[in-house]
């Protein structure tokens, strides 16, 4: 563990529930840095909220002199990368689609096909629930990279590692909730890229969201600017 993180340093740069607006986190001199890497969870989003996080230099770190940093930005939407869904029903009714990456899993009056991804609706969300389940985690006709489960009508996805999650709905008359459970999204920036000319030597994480309520986490990581003894990068007057 210690050669991986050798010439690297983690930082917490911010933990804080967010609602309907933006935050900044804690600004890291960035000076004697080659890198910055930023990787933001974002909990509890409902349908078409969004988060998203870049990364903004400041001159002396106390949030004066703040400006972006061009193409250093990522925009998660709820349910298109998810690491955690949840879907709840409530009354499905027989044709009621759910999209889950690419495949459509379809309601049924009183049967459940694997193989036609159809599950057996009875009025029973609980029920209805668990056969939706054994769908989405069949071998051969489920979703691949994904595990499903579920408790008192409400399915939770969980994303393998390497994968996400994006869920859509077509449920005709009957009702059901989507929400993110969790996402994840990262960002990134060279040193060289900011405004150093101008003495900005400060980054900071900024994360601004749609949603309400929701917890908003991200760590950043930095590397060391000469860790490569085989290729030193030309030197800079505050390197």
């Amino acid at each position: 563990m210690d050669r991986v993180l050798e010439g690297h340093e983690v930082q917490l740069a911010l933990m804080q529930a967010i609602d309907n607006t933006n935050v900044t986190g804690k600004y890291f001199d960035m000076r004697g840095k080659r890198d910055v890497v930023a990787i933001m969870t974002v909990l509890d989003m409902a349908a078409t909220k969004t988060a998203k996080i870049e990364l903004v230099q400041d001159k002396d770190g106390d949030g004066g002199d703040v400006k972006a940093i061009t193409g250093a930005e990522k925009t998660v939407t709820a349910l298109t990368e998810d690491i955690e869904s949840t879907i709840t029903l409530a009354t499905f009714v027989a044709g009621g689609k759910i999209t889950i990456n690419g495949l459509v899993f379809t309601a049924h009056t009183d049967t459940t096909t694997v193989a036609d991804r159809e599950f057996a609706i009875d009025g029973n969300d609980t029920a209805d629930a668990a056969e939706l389940v054994t769908c989405i985690n069949d071998a051969t006709y489920g979703v691949p990279g994904v595990t499903a489960s579920s408790a008192a009508g409400v399915v939770s996805l969980v994303a393998d590692d390497g994968y996400t999650i994006t869920v859509t709905e077509d449920v005709g008359d009957g009702t059901i909730t989507l929400a993110t459970v969790e996402a994840i999204a990262m960002v990134d920036v060279a040193v060289i890229d900011l405004d150093l000319e101008n003495e900005f030597y400060f980054v900071a994480p900024k994360v601004t969201t749609t949603a309400t309520t929701t917890a908003v986490s991200v760590v950043l990581a930095t590397r060391d600017h000469y860790h490569n003894k085989v290729s030193q990068p030309s030197p800079h007057k505050i390197l």
